[in-house]
């Protein structure tokens, strides 16, 4: 079932009009009817106020869109012994899921509902330096329905440079010293996770959601719009650099810990504090 579908299943599950709909989420009626014509799609507010009122999560909302089940996966690792940086590619795919690993391994999983034979289509590489640890993800046809599962061990886990072309991009249960993710984003979601994430997104809009920010985020963006929902308990600084950036709604407490930076050009970053 795709989003629109589901948002029509459930909107009509509870016995609302679009118009009803609307307005309890405050937007207007055309936005649900876009919605559920696949003509438009809810940024991350909108995605949270539908979780909330259907009593479903923001992930079942978004894999919906793409029906992504686990019918068929596709699994490598390897072991490691000491700490190591992190240098990281991949294929344009649906969804990198970053997760702790309790064993001193990394392991990669690749999940699929559509593709058959993951392992004649995929190819993981591993190239294990003495402090560097490369890995290349790559696909032989089109893999934007792809979820991977990307394990770590924290404890042997430095930096982590990451190259890629995705939906979503979650974080679980992490502590980064740093992460650099450089390509195409719409979605970041931490939960539970500390550490300094540094998104240099170019080109592109990009929705962050921190179940709690507890760090530093620095986005670096030219042309584009930043929305990044916290906590209004939260108390961060903010730091403009970079040419005509703004920064909207942003509440500054000088001498906080949490850090929220903007960089690049002619770009603004939305603060969305939520209750």
């Amino acid at each position: 079932m795709l989003f629109n579908e589901k948002l029509k299943m459930l909107r009509k599950g509870s016995n609302l009009t679009q118009e009803e709909l609307a307005e309890k989420i405050n937007v207007s009626r055309q936005a649900i009817t876009k919605w559920e014509c696949d003509e438009g799609y809810p940024d991350i507010e909108n995605l949270k106020q539908l979780s909330k009122l259907f009593n479903v999560s923001i992930d079942e909302l978004i894999k919906e869109e793409k029906n992504v089940e686990v019918n068929n996966t596709f699994t490598r690792e390897i072991d490691i012994d000491h700490i190591k940086h992190f240098d990281i590619v991949i294929s344009k795919i649906y969804e990198l899921n970053i997760k702790p690993c309790d064993e001193e391994k990394v392991k990669i999983e690749v999940l699929s509902n559509s593709l058959e034979d993951l392992g004649e289509l995929f190819k993981i590489k591993f190239d294990d330096l003495y402090n560097r640890l490369d890995i290349s993800v790559k696909s032989k046809t089109d893999t934007s329905d792809v979820s991977i599962n990307l394990y770590l061990p924290l404890k042997y886990t430095d930096e982590i440079e990451l190259k890629s072309k995705m939906k979503c991009l979650n974080i679980f249960d992490f502590m980064l010293t740093t992460l650099e993710y450089a390509g195409d984003l719409t979605y970041l979601n931490v939960k539970n996770s500390k550490g300094r994430i540094v998104l240099n997104t170019t080109k592109c809009d990009v929705e962050v959601d921190y179940d709690k920010l507890d760090g530093i985020l620095e986005v670096n963006t030219f042309n584009s719009v930043a929305r990044v929902s916290i906590s209004k308990e939260t108390e961060y600084k903010t730091i403009l650099k970079g040419i005509k950036n703004e920064f909207v709604d942003a509440i500054n407490t000088e001498g906080a810990n949490n850090i929220i930076e903007l960089n690049g050009m002619n770009s603004k970053l939305i603060i969305i504090n939520r209750s």
